[in-house]
């Protein structure tokens, strides 16, 4: 089980962690991204303080799923903000009307973080 937490972490840290760096330092690349994906107008200077949150609950987060490869209390609380962030951007496109290949990233991402929420969950 071990094992299966570790390679679940390790599949969920590529997007938590970019994400936790690009959203506070306010890299060009990672905002717009951000906007494209929620249309909040953050490079157009709306809504400023998201970037600042999601990059601070990502880091939480990532944080949280590592420290649950020995506790699995932290673990499970890492992986259940993780899930949040993502089933909010998720909301958010299909808010915006985006459906298709567009859904295809952060419906995996909300996946690895569902797993790595059960594995912590059940061990």
């Amino acid at each position: 089980m071990f094992a299966l937490a570790v390679a679940l972490t390790v599949l969920l840290l590529p997007e938590a962690v970019p994400s936790a760096i690009a959203q506070p330092t306010r890299a060009r690349p990672g905002l717009a991204r951000l906007d494209e994906l929620t249309r909040l107008g953050v490079l157009q200077g709306r809504r400023l303080w998201v970037p600042t949150l999601l990059g601070t609950l990502h880091t939480l987060g990532a944080v949280a799923v590592i420290a649950g490869l020995w506790r699995r209390a932290p673990g499970a609380a890492g992986a259940a903000l993780e899930a949040g962030i993502f089933g909010w951007v998720l909301l958010r496109q299909l808010r915006a009307g985006d459906r298709g290949r567009a859904l295809t990233a952060y419906t995996l991402f909300l996946a690895m973080a569902l797993a790595v929420l059960t594995v912590d969950a059940v061990r």
